[in-house]
């Protein structure tokens, strides 16, 4: 009697893939709270670009975490989006920075420098992406 083992769904890939995307989607739906309680809200209009980047990538996110969750293939494409315009997005906000001008994305870290903050915000969103990536977590949407 020939016992073969199931075949590897990849549950474990795209459920930790979900589980980043919703944390991440959520921490900058925070952010745009965040800072305007940071700033003040008398320079809120300052904050309106980054505000409004949040709140894109903070629904794309949740909307792919879900989708995903939900074994759906355009959530996991959605998390791929969203994962790279989460890497992009401080990475902008730091060269705009420099040019002084005021464009800060993403909730609190308990970081203060730029440059380090960028690199710590930035696992996360790698690990999404290497996640979402893997075959794995792409035969789990398809089952």
């Amino acid at each position: 009697m020939d016992v073969a083992a199931p075949p590897k769904s990849g549950a474990a890939t795209a459920i930790a893939a979900g589980v980043l995307a919703l944390l991440g989607g959520l921490w900058f739906l925070t952010g745009i709270f965040w800072w305007s309680l940071v700033y003040g809200f008398g320079g809120q209009d300052l904050l309106v670009p980054g505000q409004i980047t949040d709140a894109v990538i903070g629904l794309l996110l949740l909307l792919g975490g879900v989708s995903l969750l939900a074994r759906v293939e355009a959530g996991r494409v959605l998390c791929l989006a969203a994962a790279v315009l989460g890497l992009v997005a401080p990475i902008v906000g730091l060269a705009l920075r420099h040019q002084h001008i005021l464009f800060i994305v993403g909730g609190p870290t308990g970081i203060d420098p730029d440059v380090p903050r960028a690199i710590v915000t930035a696992v996360p969103f790698v690990a999404l992406l290497v996640l979402a990536a893997l075959p794995a977590t792409r035969r789990w949407t398809r089952l």
